[in-house]
């Protein structure tokens, strides 16, 4: 006699309905869904956006990392100390477009680094640029500056976050990986680009591109 198959059990018909009708419900809420609309751009960055896509074919050489923003919004409120020790925050940069560094003594691609990014502010820095490097060390606060004394860094300021906040908050939100981190921002605050690792920034590429951001293209 040819055995015949095993009907299912009941409670394994009722477990196939039912998978089947949440995969009905779904094509249904897929297929009739009202279509998402894109995100209004920020009305302050709708010029750095378009910059920042100038920016795409200057990212060669030293600076091929660097990655241009490609839908441009101000980067999040940053408090820190500023040079003469007192709290701020980006907001006191606007007007100028500013190269954001995010380092620490303990990170040895950040100290080679430092020089570089010294000799870029002594090259264009001014009215227009600012190179921000902002150190996230929060113990033996004492090292950063000696750091940069027996690096010969003169023309860059100094900039600190002794709780490394924002060290915590950029990398919560996904937009640090690792030190150092570098971010381009435009006179309204609105993101450039940024660039994951060291670079060097004082090469004809790095100043070329800018140059190019802030307006000073010879």
């Amino acid at each position: 006699m040819t055995e015949q198959p095993a009907r299912p059990s009941l409670n394994r018909r009722m477990l196939a309905g039912a998978a089947a009708l949440v995969v009905a419900v779904a094509a249904y809420l897929y297929t009739n869904s009202p279509p998402r609309e894109p995100k209004a751009p920020n009305p302050a960055c709708v010029a750095a956006a378009a910059l920042a896509s100038s920016l795409e074919p200057l990212a060669k050489g030293e600076v091929a990392a660097f990655a241009p923003a490609k839908a441009s919004e101000p980067m999040e409120t940053l408090a820190f100390n500023g040079s003469d020790g007192a709290s701020t925050t980006l907001e006191a940069f606007k007007g100028k477009t500013i190269l954001v560094n995010v380092w620490a003594t303990w990170c040895v691609p950040c100290r080679q680094e430092m020089p570089a990014l010294d000799r870029l502010q002594g090259a264009i820095g001014g009215d227009k640029f600012e190179v921000v490097a902002i150190n996230v060390d929060t113990s033996r606060l004492d090292r950063p500056k000696a750091l940069l004394a027996e690096l010969g860094v003169k023309n860059l300021k100094f900039y600190a976050d002794p709780k490394a906040d924002i060290f915590f908050r950029l990398k919560q939100g996904g937009e640090l990986l690792g030190l150092p981190t570098s971010y381009l921002l435009d006179p309204n605050g609105c993101a450039l680009g940024q660039l994951s690792g060291p670079a060097a920034w004082d090469s004809v590429e790095a100043q070329a591109l800018v140059r190019r951001a802030a307006g000073l293209e010879r």
